[in-house]
């Protein structure tokens, strides 16, 4: 009980760790003063505090210079350690209100964000504060949505959230088909539901199958799926080596795809890419940052016009 009851007691102020630190190197009430900038009369005070918290003697008074007792010598040294932690927390707090130090948490729905959206994002915001690293936490689209609902992440790229979040346009997407660059198919300006139905069909398992399936519709049934792949670049190989079409969104296709022709789909559904975030106070100083950058940079048209599928 007396021992619960002295450690919720000891609770020194940082003037007397740092006066006893001090005066443990000077041996003088006057020189810690004016280190602290302190009148004499602070610096005596808040040790004589400290002695009567701990209930010992920290300083061998009558001599000069004076000198600590060894219950002294005991404090000053965790009082050195202290103040070194706080100026280092200090230090750190600083360089956050300076934006060289923070980071920020991204959710990334697949390859449409991953590749071709937040590379020329990133870049462009590494430019400004290089000292803020992105932490970019890929998955499916309903995983990066569940992410971001119970705050994993501090904001994601996804495609038409249905969720009452604030959002910042990003890019518009469409599907295409994609097709063997030997197919006949290859040389269309646009292919309809007919033309995918009469042949084998792999389905992609990355988030666009129900854009898909409402794009068939009633003619779903139809549909001779093969496969189902959730990788893009495992879809191109697929088709490449002849075992079916597939529907992909367009920014998810790297800029190199050899032995694969995408075709427009007619009437191909488009979808929003935007950032979005929890309408909310942010996790985090670097977290506001990074969403306010995007706020001005999308206000002066800076964005979307730069993200077109290639």
């Amino acid at each position: 009980m007396t021992g619960n009851h002295l450690i919720m007691k000891f609770d020194p102020t940082l003037t007397a760790l740092r006066a006893i630190e001090n005066l443990a190197e000077t041996g003088s009430v006057s020189q810690t003063g004016l280190t602290l900038n302190l009148t004499q009369s602070a610096v005596s005070r808040s040790i004589s505090s400290l002695e009567k918290m701990v209930r010992l003697k920290l300083v061998q008074r009558g001599e000069r210079p004076l000198r600590l007792t060894a219950e002294g010598q005991i404090v000053a040294s965790y009082a050195g350690e202290i103040n070194q932690i706080l100026d280092s927390l200090d230090q750190r707090l600083s360089d956050i209100r300076r934006n060289k130090e923070g980071t920020v948490r991204m959710g990334s729905f697949g390859p449409s964000a991953s590749t071709r959206i937040l590379p020329q994002l990133l870049r462009k915001f590494a430019k400004y504060y290089p000292n803020i690293s992105v932490n970019i936490q890929e998955s499916v689209d309903a995983e990066a949505l569940l992410d971001l609902r119970n705050g994993i992440v501090d904001m994601a790229v996804l495609a038409d959230p249905r969720d009452d979040f604030e959002t910042l346009p990003l890019a518009t997407d469409q599907l295409v088909a994609l097709v063997p660059q030997n197919s006949p198919l290859s040389s269309a300006k646009s292919v309809g539901q007919s033309e995918l139905l009469a042949e084998p069909f792999i389905m992609t398992l990355g988030g666009n199958e129900p854009n898909i399936i409402r794009w068939f519709g009633e003619k779903l049934s139809d549909l001779h799926v093969t496969q189902r792949v959730q990788q893009t670049h495992s879809i191109l190989a697929l088709v490449e080596a002849g075992l079916g079409n597939a529907i992909v969104a367009a920014l998810s296709l790297p800029r190199s795809h050899h032995g694969v022709r995408p075709v427009p789909l007619k009437k191909a559904p488009s979808m929003n890419i935007v950032m979005a975030r929890k309408t909310m106070q942010p996790r985090s100083n670097a977290a506001a940052l990074f969403w306010n950058f995007w706020v001005e940079e999308v206000e002066r048209g800076l964005v979307t016009e730069t993200l077109a599928p290639a």
